[in-house]
């Protein structure tokens, strides 16, 4: 639920079920049916709450992405088009990758 008490809205890695999905670091195994349906609901749950943020007036948000491409990936182009519309943009540096010895 979004409430419009909140000044800014930030969400961090909005893209990263689809950055994940397509960087895998090792070989991946296919995860169960019930563990697939429940990362869609979800990714969907997701998509649906910034299409709704993006609608709402007077309204401050950060949303922290890979790149445009990933974010039509994950909330949809019409959602991603009225972000991008009205957003100031700025490019990051990347963020380091943990390093890790298994």
């Amino acid at each position: 639920m979004i409430e419009n008490a909140t000044r800014v809205t930030v969400i961090d890695d909005l893209t990263v079920s689809a950055d994940l999905a397509r960087e895998p670091t090792a070989p991946l195994e296919t995860d169960s049916a019930d563990v697939q349906a429940m990362m869609a609901l979800e990714a969907g749950a997701l998509a649906d709450a910034i299409a709704r943020l993006s609608l709402l007036p007077r309204r401050s948000w950060i949303l922290i992405a890979s790149s445009i491409e990933r974010l039509i990936e994950t909330v949809g182009e019409e959602t991603a088009e009225r972000l991008l519309a009205v957003a100031d943009q700025a490019e990051l540096a990347q963020r380091p990758r943990p390093h890790l010895d298994w």
